[in-house]
């Protein structure tokens, strides 16, 4: 089962009211709420439903796996099925099945060996119709003072804070998306021994997937709460039926030569050498009707129209290919003295034929001293010691298909011409000179083992290198178009990893702790002596070098205004009109106003000090595993209503974590004073981009998972004809410890969670609920 846990929570109906009256009346805007409108809200507050918890559930999440193996002298084979089954945690009839299929056979004949795989995943999903990009965000902003505007009976209603939406119209009766996808992946292998020593391998293989989706918009109509006869209005404004197609599949070939000897019983020599392609093809079509039908979803009716972005294979078609010439040689002398030289030479289509190859050495060296002769007494006593290093380089690609080319692009509505609305072109910018990015790694470090091998332990530090670096650059909003990606800066990242392992036995109980941190710090250390700042709403970004990179960048504060005097001796920014418990800012050149002169870099999103504890124990038949993860160091640049609040006049709550504001009597809140937005104090306040007010401490300690089990005695379940029978019970993310816990600390801009510079609603925070699991488990063996 799956619980969504929704971490942050509406002050009751009354007091957002109230509230809300507050922030007007301290800009001297007239209330907004009557006494007896409060009065009202108070006398109904154990009526009021929050939205938000309207539309979200419980999902049940179920897992079987069957797996069968077996064989002869010559010949094994492995064949596994599967199913999964995962309830939506949104209202409505959504949710996620798949099946598997896997088989593994190996044989062989003399010198030869045929290896192959087949694996078969068939995925069926049902979602609402245009996903719920919004629905969270239009029901978590809505005091629970509506609740009872959006259904009655079997009608949706509407409001005046929500207008034309109604995410549980939407949920339940706004349209679905089914979603079909096929994937089938085979490889056959054929090793052939040559001498002792030396086979050769070829290998062919196949990835492909087919997927399928069909959309219906539906439409929903929706009433207001003074005319339950007559809709106000409906949820999607048309109806919309759309069928899309795509077909992706990649073929890979390779060939080996693979050389592993022992000579005189102490020198191991091996090596490798191979090629190989990898080629994938991307076709899609898209055939969408809108108006149509509303009960048989077909383009039926006079008014249907084909929606403007459809398109034929020709229109969606993607084609890469990468070749590969490798090869590597190792040498070991009694497991004491390890060497190992490699190479790769890529070659990818994504760049043009001139700069399309790019050539990757790797070197590593170890030494086990505790194998010399002078190293004994060490060895007898303590345990263990090998010392290693390492250096290579490595390539990234990761650019758009065809970002060497410039690209057109046809736009219906380009613009307006005679007052009549025509087509026009728009395009991409190519770099034919565009070529490999490379990251160059240097890692040292040493593995040693205490108290009879007990106790093992793992420390490396690690340098790592990277120029090329794929980057857009800047252009004016006057271009014309999109600048092409260039190779264009540097960037050096070093840290270190400890990793920690302790076995304690103690009769019959069995306890393994494994614990492990690790950090690292990266900065820009060359971008052609420029900088860049890249905004989103109140988000500030910055690349310049000697700085890490994408540095938040703005307005440092100073704590809040606590008096007029105080106000009066302070730099303020232009045309600020401020009051005591607004905003103060650091005036960092000491020029009198806060203005872009006062921006300074305030932190940078990267982690610091990761780290992970395991705790496996058994005992008897029972047998426990803890999980722990955390973050010691991290900064969190979140916007929006989570912190603001009335955020914007488009969200009309007030939130718990938001109770902390200044007042005459709370001189030390956390947040300022509660303002109307668009007010001069607001503006300060909230309006400064790049204030640090948005910047969070995002360390944290997550339990991640626990879980508990029981293997009945063998000659109990021998009886039955079963080999093993284990029961479990487990549980995921049970507890989460941070400073900030209505943000789930693992989000991150660098994800899908808060979006980051270009997304929509970028760190907002408007994520998917945190899911909290609780499971049982049943393993079967026979």
């Amino acid at each position: 089962m799956q619980d969504p846990h929704i971490l942050f929570s509406p002050v009751e109906g009354w007091q957002n009211a109230m509230l809300r009256n507050q922030a007007n009346m301290n800009v001297g805007s007239a209330p907004q709420f009557t006494p007896t409108q409060i009065r009202d809200l108070y006398d109904h507050r154990n009526e009021e439903e929050w939205l938000y918890d309207q539309i979200v559930k419980s999902g049940l999440q179920q897992n079987y796996n069957i797996n069968v193996s077996g064989g002869s002298e010559n010949t094994t084979y492995m064949v596994s099925a599967s199913y999964y089954n995962q309830e939506s945690n949104f209202q409505g009839s959504f949710g996620m099945e798949r099946y598997n299929f896997r088989s593994n056979l190996s044989t062989e004949y003399g010198r030869f060996k045929l290896t192959s795989l087949m694996a078969y995943n068939r995925r069926k999903d049902r979602t609402v119709a245009g996903g719920t990009g919004n629905t969270i965000i239009n029901s978590s902003r809505v005091p629970s003072y509506y609740y009872y505007k959006f259904m009655e009976g079997d009608k949706y209603l509407v409001n005046d804070i929500v207008g034309d939406d109604n995410p549980l119209a939407l949920l339940q009766d706004g349209g679905y998306e089914k979603k079909d996808e096929d994937n089938f992946i085979g490889s056959m292998n054929l090793d052939f021994k040559i001498i002792d020593g030396l086979k050769a391998t070829g290998l062919v293989g196949l990835d492909l997937t087919q997927h399928h989706r069909y959309r219906r918009d539906k439409k929903v109509p929706l009433y207001s709460s003074a005319d339950l006869e007559n809709p106000v209005l409906y949820m999607h404004s048309n109806t919309m039926t759309e069928d899309y197609n795509e077909k992706r599949y990649t073929l890979s070939t390779q060939f080996l030569l693979d050389f592993n000897r022992t000579f005189n019983s102490v020198h191991n020599v091996n090596a490798l050498f191979g090629v190989s392609n990898e080629s994938y093809t991307k076709q899609a079509s898209r055939i969408a009707w809108e108006y149509t039908d509303e009960d048989l979803g077909l383009p039926t009716t006079d008014e249907s129209v084909q929606n403007k972005d459809n398109k034929n294979s020709n229109n969606d078609t993607d084609q890469t290919s990468i070749t590969s010439i490798f090869g590597r040689v190792g040498y070991n002398y009694m497991d004491r003295y390890y060497g190992d030289v490699s190479f790769r030479y890529d070659g990818s289509s994504k760049f043009a034929k001139d700069q399309r190859w790019g050539f990757f050495p790797s070197f590593s060296a170890g030494w086990r001293l505790s194998e010399e002769a002078f190293m004994d007494t060490y060895k007898s006593n303590i345990g263990d010691l090998k010392l290693r290093a390492s250096y290579g380089v490595l390539g990234n690609q990761n650019v758009d298909n065809y970002s060497y080319q410039t690209v057109y692009q046809m736009n219906n509505n380009g613009y307006v011409f005679n007052g009549i609305s025509v087509p026009g072109t728009s395009y991409t910018d190519g770099n034919a000179f565009l070529t490999w990015e490379k990251s160059a790694n240097f890692n040292i470090g040493a593995d040693a083992t205490f108290l009879n091998g007990n106790l093992f332990l793992s420390v490396d530090y690690f340098d790592k290198k990277t120029s090329n670096i794929l980057l857009t650059p800047e252009v004016s909003s006057i271009y014309g178009g999109s600048a092409a990606k260039e190779n264009a800066g540097e960037m050096k990242n070093r840290g270190w990893e400890v990793t920690i392992n302790y076995k304690l036995n103690s009769g019959d109980f069995h306890h393994n702790f494994n614990f492990n941190i690790s950090d690292s710090k990266n900065k820009v250390t060359d971008f052609g002596g420029k900088e860049r700042i890249d905004q989103n709403d109140q988000l500030y970004k910055l690349i310049r070098e000697g700085e890490p990179l994408g540095s938040y960048f703005g307005y440092k504060t100073d704590g809040l205004f606590q008096s007029y005097d105080e106000i009066a001796n302070s730099s303020l920014p232009v045309g600020a009109s401020v009051q005591p418990g607004d905003v103060k800012y650091v005036d960092q050149n000491e020029d009198g106003v806060i203005d872009e002169k006062d921006r300074v870099i305030l932190g940078n999103a990267f982690p610091r000090y990761t780290f992970g504890f395991t705790y496996n124990m058994t005992w008897k038949g029972f047998d426990l595993n803890v999980m722990l993860q955390g973050v010691g160091k991290r900064s969190m640049y979140l916007r929006g209503e989570l912190i603001e609040p009335f955020h914007s006049n488009y969200s009309y709550c007030i939130y718990e974590h938001q109770l902390d504001f200044w007042t005459p009597t709370n001189p030390d809140a956390r947040w300022p004073r509660l303002v109307a937005p668009g007010s001069s104090s607001s503006t300060n306040n909230w309006g400064m981009a790049g204030s640090d007010i948005y910047l969070l401490n995002a360390a944290y300690l997550r339990v991640k998972n626990i879980q508990i089990g029981y293997t009945l005695p063998k000659a109990l379940t021998q009886k039955f004809g079963v080999q093993k029978l284990r029961v479990s019970v487990n549980t995921e993310n049970p507890l989460t410890f941070t400073k900030n816990s209505f943000i789930d600390p693992e989000s991150s801009e660098f994800g899908s969670d808060m979006g980051g510079i270009g997304g929509i609603g970028a760190n907002s925070g408007r994520n998917y609920p945190t899911l909290t699991y609780y499971g049982f488990g049943l393993d079967i063996e026979f």
